[in-house]
């Protein structure tokens, strides 16, 4: 018992280092594969806006003028559209914003009971499913080895070892895309209808 109770204060401190609830709220917009907008439910002292725009962090996906970039932004968009997220925002770069203003975040998906999925954040997803690359950017506090090794999203790590988890993640990947045709198409019905009433 004591051995246990050793164990589980040790393991405080690596749980402590991922804050995976800094802000959440329900995405409104998506503009490309690592960019969307949040309208914002609960935030923090960096927080200055009831709408803020947030950048995945350590992912480069392609741009929204480019032959993938639709598709990318289809996939973002099955995912996340009028779904609740939680950010854990850059604690290193000024204000956790980049130089454009948006937040730079590592995204968590909502559970079943409202709470932040650990793993794997949205991040990795794009990059697991072929959306995005993995670009680890030294200005940040995120290391993105971490996705695939359990740690939480803040703590340094040293490597990716992503061959065990190639079929893991096959099945997941299959079912969202899938999900991202169904959403495309209700969005397109939606949007067909309303013309129709507008004529």
């Amino acid at each position: 018992m004591l051995l246990l109770l050793l164990l589980c204060f040790s393991l405080l401190p690596i749980a402590s280092l991922a804050a995976q609830d800094e802000a959440y709220g329900i995405v409104t917009n998506v503009v490309d594969g690592d960019t969307f907008d949040l309208a914002v439910e609960k935030g923090d002292a960096r927080i200055s806006s009831g709408v803020e725009r947030v950048r995945l962090a350590d992912v480069n996906s392609p741009e929204i003028d480019t032959a993938q970039g639709p598709s990318v932004r289809d996939f973002a968009f099955a995912v996340l559209m009028n779904k609740r997220v939680y950010l854990d925002i850059d604690d290193q770069s000024s204000n956790g914003r980049d130089t454009y203003g948006r937040l730079i975040a590592v995204v968590y998906l909502t559970g079943f009971y409202g709470q932040p999925l650990a793993s794997p954040n949205f991040n990795r997803m794009l990059v697991d499913s072929g959306h995005a690359k993995l670009e680890n950017f030294t200005n940040n506090e995120f290391n993105p080895a971490n996705w695939w090794s359990g740690e939480p999203a803040g703590q340094k790590g040293s490597t990716i070892d992503v061959e065990p988890l190639e079929g893991l993640f096959q099945n997941l990947l299959e079912q969202l895309q899938q999900s991202a045709g169904q959403e495309v198409d209700k969005a397109a019905k939606d949007a067909w209808g309303k013309l129709k009433g507008q004529l």
